[in-house]
């Protein structure tokens, strides 16, 4: 995970409860959300991508492969590699430039979402492609 997240995650927190401010805030988690468990997790991101767009307006990426690789790739900057685990229904994030980062997925139809696994704060928005 780059500055770009981070700088997302900062944003995010500045602004919960601001919705109407104006800012760049992520879209809620909707009530018939579902927190995925392991395997859900597993096979919902493997062989896939979360797509969305940074504080800076660029798209990114995130395609998740079986063996804990992730791929971050944002518009106009080199891919970089990360690493992800899952469990107890908790994925996890790792790279040589940031520390350990956690977080549930939820989803519901077309969205999925990262959030605090104790206190449900929602970090990220994405949708979900083939990579």
């Amino acid at each position: 995970m780059n500055i770009e997240r981070w700088s997302c995650l900062f944003l995010v927190l500045a602004l919960s409860g601001c919705a109407t401010s104006g800012g760049n805030t992520v879209k809620p988690v909707s009530p018939s959300a579902v927190a995925l468990d392991d395997e859900q997790v597993r096979s919902t991101l493997v062989g896939n991508k979360l797509n969305n767009i940074g504080t800076s307006g660029k798209p990114y990426s995130l395609s998740f492969n079986a063996d804990g690789t992730e791929i971050f790739d944002m518009a106009g900057n080199p891919a970089e590699t990360e690493y992800w685990t899952v469990k107890d229904g908790v994925i996890c994030f790792t790279s040589p430039k940031i520390p350990k980062e956690c977080y549930r997925l939820k989803k519901d139809k077309d969205d999925y979402w990262l959030v605090h696994p104790q206190t449900g704060a929602v970090h990220y928005h994405y949708t979900l492609t083939p990579q």
